[in-house]
């Protein structure tokens, strides 16, 4: 359950965030580990987006991932389509994320359309004269269209705190 849902915990001294996986490719990675057969376990997100896992270091202290948003461009090249976010946000952090960024003047978004229901869709109108594939950037750069998460694999075992990699944690 730990792999499949992920968790975040603190305690005096100690962190833990494991991340969620797809519960399909943990029955695989078991049975992998089962027939003696090599296996890898990354991350997966319901909300979608894309993610880095090439940092993921099996999801031990010190690795790094790093999540985007989906976004892409209507055909008249004015308009920002986010149809996926990142995993731990949601639809109105970041759309708080971009108007800060906005204030700061680090993006010009004439408005911003919220037309999420059951599937995410933020379409966000680009202001006059402004590159869509710049502003692509810059939503990435500047507001929580990216973010970095680093996954710290702590249980408790024994009554003492054991920080494991995620292979372990299915072993």
């Amino acid at each position: 359950m730990l792999l499949a849902q992920g968790v975040e915990g603190i305690a005096v001294g100690l962190s833990s965030k494991i991340l969620p996986h797809n519960f399909n490719e943990i029955c695989d990675a078991a049975i992998a580990y089962l027939k003696g057969e090599e296996f890898a376990l990354y991350p997966d997100f319901q909300t979608g987006g894309t993610i880095d896992v090439s940092k993921y270091n099996d999801g031990e202290r010190g690795g790094m991932v790093r999540i985007r948003a989906k976004i892409s461009k209507e055909a008249d090249n004015k308009t920002l389509v986010i149809s996926e976010i990142p995993f731990g946000e949601n639809v109105m952090t970041l759309c708080e994320s971009k108007e800060k960024a906005e204030e700061k003047g680090k993006i010009k978004i004439r408005k911003i359309d919220d037309n999420t229901s059951d599937k995410v869709e933020i379409l966000l109108q680009l202001a006059p004269g402004v590159s869509s594939d710049k502003t692509i950037d810059a939503l990435y750069a500047f507001t929580d269209c990216e973010i970095s998460i680093t996954p710290c694999c702590c249980v408790i075992d024994n009554h003492t705190p054991v920080f494991l990699t995620v292979s372990e944690l299915l072993r």
